[in-house]
């Protein structure tokens, strides 16, 4: 019972120190952007603990959701720092090389 108002508390002030920095805060963009980041991987990562503690599921089930939520977590960070469409460009290089040869 202490955990989850441990986590509730992280919570709602992960949720002022988001709200902070996106309001009332002069903060260059680029730092801005890094922060939401940082802040988005914390609230991801409580999720995904809160899941894999309360949750009741087969260890298998557990390791594929723990590997989406990964893998879907690396995604959206290079979207936001917009290396996404970097990332595609050389797999479609790599690809496309590799087949011509």
């Amino acid at each position: 019972m202490m955990t989850m108002l441990y986590l509730i508390v992280a919570l709602i002030v992960v949720g002022i120190v988001a709200l902070a920095i996106n309001r009332y805060v002069a903060v260059p963009r680029n730092i801005r952007t890094l922060l939401n980041i940082v802040l988005a991987l914390i609230v991801v990562g409580m999720g995904l603990w809160l899941i894999n503690t309360y949750v009741p599921m087969a260890g298998s089930i557990k390791a594929i959701l723990n590997i989406v939520v990964v893998l879907a977590s690396c995604v959206g960070v290079l979207q936001a720092l917009g290396l996404w469409t970097l990332v595609l460009s050389l797999w479609s290089n790599l690809r496309h090389h590799s087949v011509s040869q």
